[in-house]
């Protein structure tokens, strides 16, 4: 297993990133989280779900999933906090009114499904900051233990974090994922499954248990 980095690891390689250009490229990474006594990875069984369609005639495929981070407490911090946060942090202070960061902070902060393919320092910062996830970060450990992040690298697995709402189950239609979700008061989830194709965008469709088709952001900027 790789060694495990502290809390302030993170925040230090924050400050270090804004001493260069802002960049999304993906860099595998030793886990950059705290040890914690949070809650371990919770393996969640397939839903008994009837499918809705069907593709050529087959059934979708179900797809094996994983909740490796859980908060079900968890509410999104207010506006108010977390503009205090970020003004707080050299690596947003002075940027967060100039692009890239402006545009960014609108995508993450608004989205409450955000999905992952590549793994690395600089392609975490900014979901994990400007999304509010912050402050539910220690949940995240497990989520990038051993092989893990190496695994998403190299397109075995994906990511996707849930907020304000809890999973239920994942289906391989055949062209994309179809995840079905229910939408909670409160709540984190950290999911990461198996990759059942190699396409450069994760070709993914996120429903409601009441058939609402939830907006999807890639936080693989």
């Amino acid at each position: 297993m790789k060694p495990k980095k502290t809390w302030q690891i993170l925040k230090l390689g924050a400050l270090s990133l804004a001493t260069f250009v802002l960049t999304g490229c993906p860099e595998t990474q030793t886990s950059i989280l705290p040890e914690t006594d949070s809650t371990p990875a919770i393996p969640v069984a397939q839903a008994a779900i009837a499918p809705t369609s069907t593709i050529n005639g087959l059934e979708p495929q179900a797809v094996s999933f994983e909740v490796c981070g859980n908060l079900p407490d968890w509410q999104r911090p207010d506006l108010e906090t977390q503009t205090a946060e970020l003004n707080q942090n050299p690596r947003y202070i002075d940027a967060l009114s100039e692009e890239p960061l402006s545009s960014l902070f609108e995508k993450f902060w608004n989205e409450s499904i955000i999905t992952f393919t590549t793994y690395g320092l600089s392609a975490r910062v900014e979901p994990i900051y400007l999304s509010g996830v912050w402050t539910g970060i220690e949940a995240m450990e497990t989520c990038y233990e051993g092989d893990r992040p190496d695994a998403i690298n190299q397109g075995q697995l994906a990511e996707i974090w849930l907020i304000g709402h809890r999973i239920i189950n994942i289906d391989w239609s055949g062209d994309q994922y179809q995840i079905l979700v229910e939408p909670t008061s409160q709540g984190l989830q950290f999911v990461q499954f198996d990759r059942v194709e190699n396409n450069t965008a994760l070709p993914i469709l996120v429903l409601e248990t009441d058939g609402a088709e939830m907006a999807v952001t890639s936080g693989d900027w």
